[in-house]
């Protein structure tokens, strides 16, 4: 299922209440409605690690889903391998995708694409990249206290299907693991299929970092934020 812009200012319209909808189904572009006022987050992974996060994400869900069948029928690399041969649209530039257009794999991306993908992620009201979780979350309650005074951001981390854990650092050499698990020739492959997808990360690196050192006494706030993620996980 696909849930369109319009979709979305339905639901609010009809339920004036909501004040927050998290899914997976949505896509860009972000609504527009007369008289309210749509606040984006969106987090961007890097596509290396988003992939091997699909292998063993199909390892644990229901043994009838195709991503399972082919995960529990191959190791890692024979499952990045076989996503490459038969399913394209998984392991293409699959964040510009969707941004760009709505998840519909259609073609491959190109420079385009790329550009209006930053143009969405630097619109965004809170961007967010996977490997520096903690920092985007720190910007986008300073910058959304004006409409949420009460905005709280502090987590405990769910449906973690990172083979190493969770691990919002990311500060591991993602390129050295994959080239040890998938091999030399099918790396180059990935990257080759993700090169604007690869500087869409960048890019929403440096968004989400320009946005945290914009705060008054940033490495403290970040400091605190990360104590009371502490303090909600020993709760």
């Amino acid at each position: 299922a696909i849930l369109t812009a319009q979709d979305l200012v339905d639901l609010v319209r009809d339920n004036p209440s909501v004040s927050a909808v998290s899914s997976h189904h949505t896509r860009y572009p972000k609504p527009h409605a007369r008289g309210v006022v749509f606040f984006d987050i969106c987090f961007i992974r890097h596509p290396l690690r988003r992939i091997r996060s699909l292998y063993h994400y199909g390892r644990r869900i229901d043994p009838a889903h195709w991503m399972a069948q082919l995960a529990l029928a191959h190791d890692e690399a024979g499952f990045v391998a076989q996503l490459v041969e038969h399913f394209p649209h998984t392991t293409t530039d699959v964040q510009i995708n969707h941004l760009v257009n709505g998840g519909a794999f259609a073609r491959a991306a190109g420079p385009r694409d790329l550009d209006a993908a930053i143009a969405i992620l630097q619109d965004m009201s809170v961007p967010g990249v996977v490997e520096l979780f903690d920092e985007s979350l720190t910007a986008g309650e300073f910058f959304l206290r004006p409409a949420f005074p009460r905005i709280d951001f502090a987590y405990i981390a769910q449906n973690v299907s990172s083979p190493d854990g969770h691990d919002p650092s990311g500060r591991g050499d993602i390129l050295d693991v994959c080239r040890s698990t998938w091999g030399d020739e099918l790396l180059e492959t990935v990257l080759a299929l993700n090169a604007w997808d690869l500087q869409l990360h960048k890019a929403a690196q440096d968004e989400v970092l320009r946005r945290l050192r914009m705060l008054p006494a940033h490495e403290g706030r970040l400091n605190a934020f990360r104590e009371r993620c502490l303090a909600l996980k020993q709760t």
